[in-house]
C-alpha cells in the first residue's frame, strides 16, 4: 500500500456526508486549520446517524487490532466530551450483552479491560427493572449511549464554529477525477474542488468509487428501530437481547432494536414494530406499557468484510475515505486520525488493518 500523502497544512478538504463521521472528520480538520467545506443531500444526519440505536462500545469486536480501535473510540469520544464543555450529551451508563453473538458464556474477559462476566445476582443489582435476568451475561461498564441525531448536530455546530462551511442540499453525483487525482465533486449542474476529498457517505460511498474503476465490496443491511413514547421508569443500562436491544433516552423515551429479522420482515413494518415492542414489554414490565411514538428504517453502511474502511486510495490522490459500521462508536477516533494523517503526521498505526487496499478492488490501476 502507499504512503499517506497528506496535503499541506491549510489546504482545503471536501467532507462528503453530513453524519457522525463526516461530522466528526469535519470538526478535526477545521480544527486543524484547512479550509473545509461538507456538503450532504439533504442535511444533518439525514441517513443512518439520525436513526441508530447509537452505542459506544468496545464490546463488537473480534480481533486485537478492532479492539484497539474501538476502545480508543471511547477515549476520543471523552476528549470530545471535554472540548465541548457539556454541548456534547452522553451517559456512560454501561451496557448489559447476553446476544450470541457478543456474548460467549465460557470467556471470563480477563484480556478485555471494562469488560467482565456477570451472574443473576449481579445483573439484578445492575437492573432493577429486568423481569427474568439470564443466568450469565457480559457487563460492560464503559459504553455510552447518545442520541445520534443530536450528537450529529452538536459536532457539526462544532465544526462550523472552527470554521467549516457546512452546504445542504447539494447532491454529489461523481467524483471530479483527473488522471490519477480526485479534485472535489460534481452534482446540481456544478463543482466543488478541493486538494482532499473525504467520503463519509456511508451506502452512498461504493457508488462514489465504482465509475472510478474502483469496488468496495458491501453487505449493508436495512435496520427497524422504534422509538417509544416517554416512560417515568429509569433504566440503569443499556440492555442487550437475542431478539432485541433497549436503552433509554434522557427524556424517557425507550429506543429498541432488532437483534435480527427474518427476511421480508421489513416489508410489513407495523408489524415489526409491535414485535418488538412485544418483546421490550416482556423483557422490562416495570416501564408501565409501552406505546409506540414512531419507528424508522434506515440502511447501515456496511463493509464486505465487516471491518472499517478509512485511509486513502492507493494510486488515486487526493481521495480519502471512511465507510464503516459502527459509525457511533468510530466517529471520533476516525476524525481524530483522519486528521492527523492529512496535517501531515504521517500514517496512523492504528488503521493499518482498516486501508481501502486490503480490497483488491479498492486499488486504482
Amino acid at each position: 500500500m502507499s504512503e499517506v500523502a497528506p496535503p499541506a497544512p491549510k489546504s482545503s478538504c471536501l467532507v462528503v456526508g453530513a453524519g457522525i463521521i463526516g461530522a466528526c472528520m469535519a470538526y478535526r480538520l477545521a480544527r486543524a486549520g484547512h479550509s473545509v467545506t461538507l456538503i450532504d443531500a439533504v442535511g444533518p444526519h439525514a441517513g443512518a446517524s439520525g436513526r441508530s440505536w447509537a452505542w459506544i462500545n468496545a464490546v463488537a469486536a473480534d480481533t486485537a487490532s478492532y479492539v484497539t480501535l474501538r476502545r480508543a473510540g471511547l477515549d476520543a469520544y471523552h476528549r470530545l466530551e471535554q472540548e465541548l464543555a457539556g454541548r456534547l450529551a452522553i451517559d456512560w451508563t454501561g451496557s448489559i450483552v447476553w446476544n450470541s453473538a457478543l456474548f460467549d458464556p465460557d470467556d471470563n474477559y480477563a484480556d478485555r479491560p471494562g469488560i467482565r462476566r456477570v451472574d443473576t445476582q449481579e445483573i439484578r443489582t445492575l437492573e432493577p427493572l429486568l423481569r427474568n435476568p439470564p443466568v450469565a451475561a457480559l457487563y460492560s461498564a464503559q459504553d455510552g449511549l447518545i442520541d445520534g441525531a443530536e450528537a450529529a448536530s452538536t459536532i457539526l455546530a462544532a465544526a462550523t464554529e472552527a470554521g467549516a462551511r457546512a452546504i445542504y442540499g447539494f447532491h454529489a453525483e461523481g467524483l471530479i477525477a483527473e488522471g490519477s487525482r480526485v479534485s472535489g465533486v460534481r452534482g446540481d449542474g456544478a463543482e466543488l474542488r478541493a486538494d482532499t476529498t473525504i467520503l463519509c457517505s456511508g451506502t452512498g460511498t461504493a457508488g462514489l468509487l465504482a465509475p472510478l474503476g474502483l469496488t468496495l465490496p458491501t453487505k449493508n443491511r436495512a435496520g427497524l428501530l422504534v422509538t417509544t413514547h416517554p416512560v417515568e421508569a429509569r433504566l440503569s443500562r443499556a440492555i442487550w437481547t437475542d431478539t432485541t436491544h433497549v436503552k433509554q433516552l434522557r427524556d424517557g423515551r425507550l429506543l429498541i432494536g432488532e437483534s435480527a429479522h427474518a427476511d421480508g420482515a421489513l416489508n410489513d413494518p407495523e408489524a415489526l414494530a409491535a414485535s418488538m415492542l412485544h418483546d421490550a414489554q416482556e423483557l422490562l414490565p416495570a416501564c408501565g406499557p409501552l406505546r409506540i411514538e414512531r419507528y424508522t428504517i434506515a440502511t447501515r453502511p456496511i463493509p464486505g468484510d465487516g471491518y472499517p474502511v478509512i485511509g486513502p486510495v492507493d494510486g488515486m490522490d487526493g481521495l480519502y475515505v471512511a465507510m464503516m459500521h459502527s459509525g457511533m462508536t468510530l466517529a471520533a477516533i476516525t476524525g481524530e486520525l483522519a486528521s492527523a494523517e492529512l496535517s501531515g503526521s504521517g500514517a496512523q498505526d492504528m488503521l493499518a488493518a482498516f486501508r481501502p487496499g486490503r480490497f483488491p478492488g479498492m486499488i486504482a490501476r
